[in-house]
């Protein structure tokens, strides 16, 4: 069996290719800039920064902050850019489509419409802490970032997370309306409405 391309390292060498960075600032880069499309674990970060460096694609040298303070990060080799760029230009683009969200309101009727209720109540609350992350990275992209060389392509990105975001919290206020009115306030499991399929 073929052996499963790990994504996590060309996702660290491409933020390696914007600042050198330790793997706690990778980490912080990912959750303030692109968590809303891309997530790394520091279980993923960490083992994965030491195979990189094992493979010359980067290297890790000591820092010295505005305080005095040494600090070990690491940055792209030139072989690592080149990787990255051979990445990006012949690997196949895959998007997966796993929603567990998606698939629990599909077959909404096998849960407690309380349950569902919470849940979907939960993911409300989140795209909206979403969106507001959002905003404030755009504000940061206008102020600071406009004259960067990616600031277009991280724009058009940005785009597509508000609106998605957006949808998604329209949609997210259908289905609460749409559960409440099916089961007139009331808590039962939709499965046992009537047509509900009996299992013997």
């Amino acid at each position: 069996m073929k052996r499963r391309e790990s994504k996590t390292q060309y996702a660290l060498l491409g933020i390696l290719a914007q600042c050198e960075m330790n793997g706690y600032e990778i980490h912080k880069y990912i959750e303030s800039t692109i968590s809303f499309f891309w997530s790394e674990s520091f279980g993923q970060i960490y083992p994965t920064l030491s195979k990189l460096e094992e493979s010359g694609w980067i290297k890790e040298w000591e820092r010295v902050d505005r305080e005095g303070k040494k600090k070990k990060v690491y940055k792209i080799t030139r072989t690592g850019l080149e990787e990255f760029r051979k990445w990006m230009n012949s690997s196949k683009i895959q998007v997966h489509k796993r929603n567990e969200l998606m698939f629990k309101v599909f077959f909404g009727r096998h849960m407690q419409a309380s349950r569902l209720l919470e849940q979907l109540e939960l993911e409300t609350e989140k795209t909206k802490e979403d969106l507001t992350a959002l905003q404030t990275f755009r504000k940061e992209l206008k102020m600071d970032w406009e004259k960067h060389p990616d600031h277009d392509f991280w724009s058009v990105t940005l785009d597509f997370a508000e609106k998605q975001n957006r949808l998604q919290e329209v949609w997210l206020e259908k289905v609460k309306e749409m559960i409440r009115e099916k089961t007139n306030g009331e808590k039962p499991p939709l499965s046992t409405r009537k047509g509900a399929t009996k299992v013997d």
